[in-house]
């Protein structure tokens, strides 16, 4: 079945109405792994229903520099028509709303990734908040009171002032900022980094469902995907926000990378200070000293942050 035929099944066993664009971006979402610059170069050579197509039932063994033969040795045993099919009319009957970079909602900062840009995204909530101004606030799941404390008084200050607070949905500082964005009337988006349900948050976390009542819940995977790298879903994070600052992480905590990302895409970033003996600072002295971060211990500092 091509992507014609599977549009059209969609719109008559569902209602659904999609482009071929959208529906071969699903297509690519089901089988290439998330943030894969090689299908991104195709895609934006190709397009993406033609890129599918190139790559499922094509001949030539390198396109715009990409190595397509061995795309395809990969992508052939992982395609599904059907997979395709049932992804979209679950998504569309559990109330998750699918993006591509066609639709007015689409968050514009993530086009910095170039290549590396989503194929789709799936959004839980109000998808228009996903181009506002938002500061990332995340940092160690092993928050202390006092990064929990800075963090719920960043976050609530932040949103009286209009920003959109974006974290992952790890424990410790992630759930602190969402949390405190929907205790202070404010707007949260929550990014699945990888390997949850997201089919029902509900079901899964009340808070998710809190986060997707006053903001959105948004996921890279479609529904039955489960294998991500975390590290695609902080560069994802990373590049969501207009500003990004790590509240409490460790030396080597995996929250870095976020700030890193941010940095290395010319946004903004903070740390704040902690002990100068904290091992739970460590790694927020470590931005500060050696990646060119901003100390941050006011709201007015992430305001000031350029």
């Amino acid at each position: 079945m091509n992507i014609a035929a599977v549009t059209e099944s969609i719109r008559t066993a569902e209602n659904v109405r999609m482009t071929p664009d959208t529906v071969a971006r699903v297509a690519w979402a089901t089988i290439a792994t998330p943030g894969d610059t090689r299908v991104g170069q195709l895609i934006g050579h190709l397009g993406a229903e033609q890129a599918l197509h190139e790559t499922l039932n094509g001949t030539r063994t390198t396109v715009a520099g990409v190595n397509v033969d061995s795309l395809r040795a990969s992508m052939l045993q992982e395609y599904s028509a059907a997979k395709v099919t049932d992804t979209i009319a679950e998504a569309h009957e559990l109330g998750w709303e699918l993006l591509t970079p066609a639709h007015p909602s689409w968050p514009p900062y993530v086009s910095s990734l170039g290549s590396g840009e989503p194929f789709a995204l799936w959004v839980r909530g109000n998808s228009t908040v996903l181009g506002a101004r938002t500061v990332v606030l995340t940092g160690t799941r092993n928050a202390t009171r006092y990064g929990r404390h800075v963090t719920i008084d960043l976050a609530s200050g932040l949103a009286e002032r209009g920003y959109v607070i974006a974290s992952g949905t790890s424990q410790g500082i992630d759930t602190a900022a969402l949390m405190s964005a929907c205790a202070s009337a404010g707007t949260p988006i929550a990014v699945l980094l990888g390997g949850e349900d997201w089919a029902d948050p509900s079901t899964s976390s009340g808070w998710l469902s809190d986060v997707a009542e006053h903001g959105a819940v948004i996921s890279e995977l479609p529904l039955g995907r489960s294998s991500w790298h975390f590290g695609r879903g902080r560069q994802l994070l990373a590049a969501l926000g207009t500003k990004t600052v790590i509240v409490e992480a460790e030396h080597d905590s995996s929250a870095l990378s976020v700030a890193t990302t941010a940095l290395g895409l010319g946004r903004p970033c903070g740390a704040v200070p902690g002990l100068a003996m904290s091992a739970s600072s460590a790694g927020c002295h470590r931005l500060i000293r050696d990646f060119g971060a901003q100390l941050v211990a006011t709201i007015d500092d992430v305001d000031d942050l350029t």
